[in-house]
């Protein structure tokens, strides 16, 4: 029984398998439409879609496979060449140009775009972006139909050194590395003098370029803005990226290490050489401080000396004694004719005659005695004076 009715059923899913691919290939039609593939552009909204009059109606385009930098993302800043990719293709595909459209296997995307390969006389314009770089090669599961060409145009790309790969644009991540890279390049290798700023200049680089390092990850890039170079599919070229400023950082870093220890030896050279200005000025100090001592005693020494002279002027000079005459001896009484001489008596001692005293500088009289003393060296004596001839000595009186 199984082996009679075996044959039929057989048929029987042979017919159900047709029917069933004929079904499907009149819903593919229905639903793609027969005036699909082609269209007419109305706007571009950005780098990678557009609207389109497409079967007579506008609709939104999202070109497969490529991935253009955000402007009008309403969480994330306007990121880097993005107004340049909606530019570049704005230019390419001006309002009325005539487009072929070509499907994948799923059509639209979770925002109801519709997903296509956008052809404009015959050239994909999705890898005509990634070819200027602008834009990145990008999957969407499972649509990868035109991932091989705008693989092939972002790497030629990236060869040039064009868009997102080039240093033209500042803000690409080339372009920040190379400066960075020229930033770290210009540290001098030795200063003459003091090297504080060039140390500084040297902790900048070497902490920009480690914040630079941390951003180029894929959560990171947003940050640089460059968020689109996050695509796995480029992920390999970050890297490489991110292992160039790695070595641009080991660079900087030894460099600064080097003018630090500059640094050290200059201030331990600034330390003794302030050391040594301390000890100088310390011995200029006691010196002129001995010097000041010196010349305040011999000041003061001047000024004794001037003071006793005042005080020897101020002191009147004693007048002139008169010289005192020598004292006169007695003179023996005459001889008279004496008488009988009678009994003889003894006769008196003659008594010298008193000295006349001589009348002194004050108007005194005294006696001179001693030597001659001048009248400006009188060894302090204070008592009467016997003036001598001349008036530049005198004596002293008893």
């Amino acid at each position: 029984m199984s082996a009679v009715g075996t044959p039929k059923r057989r048929i029987v899913q042979v017919l159900g398998t047709v029917a069933a691919l004929v079904i499907g290939v009149n819903a593919v039609h229905a639903a793609f439409g027969k005036d699909d593939g082609v269209g007419e552009v109305v706007r571009v909204i950005d780098g990678d879609t557009i609207v389109a009059l497409v079967a007579g109606e506008e609709t939104t385009i999202r070109l497969l496979n490529i991935d253009t930098p955000e402007t009008k993302h309403p969480g994330q800043p306007v990121q880097c060449l993005g107004p340049e990719a909606t530019a570049f293709l704005t230019d390419r595909l001006p309002e009325g140009t005539k487009i072929q459209l070509e499907y994948d296997q799923e059509r639209e995307d979770p925002y109801g775009r519709t997903l296509a390969g956008v052809f404009e006389s015959d050239s994909l314009i999705n890898a005509e972006i990634a070819a200027a770089g602008l834009g990145v090669p990008v999957v969407f599961k499972p649509n990868d139909r035109f991932l091989s060409e705008v693989r092939s145009a972002a790497a030629d790309a990236q060869e040039k050194g064009l868009g997102l790969f080039g240093t033209e644009t500042d803000c690409t991540i080339p372009a920040q590395l190379q400066t960075l890279a020229s930033a770290a390049e210009q540290l001098p290798a030795t200063v003459e003098g003091d090297p504080t700023d060039a140390i500084a200049e040297a902790a900048t680089a070497v902490e920009d370029l480690e914040v630079f390092i941390d951003a180029i990850d894929p959560d990171g890039l947003r940050g640089l803005h460059n968020a689109v170079l996050a695509a796995p599919l480029v992920k390999d070229t970050v890297h490489r990226w991110r292992q160039d400023a790695k070595d641009v950082h080991e660079r900087a870093d030894k460099r600064h290490e080097e003018l630090e220890e500059q640094g050290r030896a200059y201030a331990e050279e600034q330390e003794r050489k302030k050391k040594e200005r301390e000890e100088r000025e310390r011995r200029e100090r006691e010196e002129r401080e001995e010097r000041e001592r010196k010349e305040r005693e011999e000041r003061e020494e001047r000024e004794r000396q001037e003071e006793r002279e005042r005080a020897a002027r101020s002191t009147p000079a004693p007048a002139p004694q008169q010289p005192q005459p020598a004292p006169q001896q007695p003179q023996p009484a005459p001889q008279q004719q004496k008488p009988a001489p009678a009994p003889q008596q003894p006769a008196p001692a003659p008594q010298p005659a008193p000295q006349k005293q001589s009348s002194g500088s004050d108007g005194s009289s005294c006696v001179p005695y001693g030597p001659e003393i001048p009248h400006a060296d009188d060894g302090g004596y204070t008592g009467k004076r016997y003036g001598m001839p001349g008036g530049k000595t005198f004596r002293k009186c008893r």
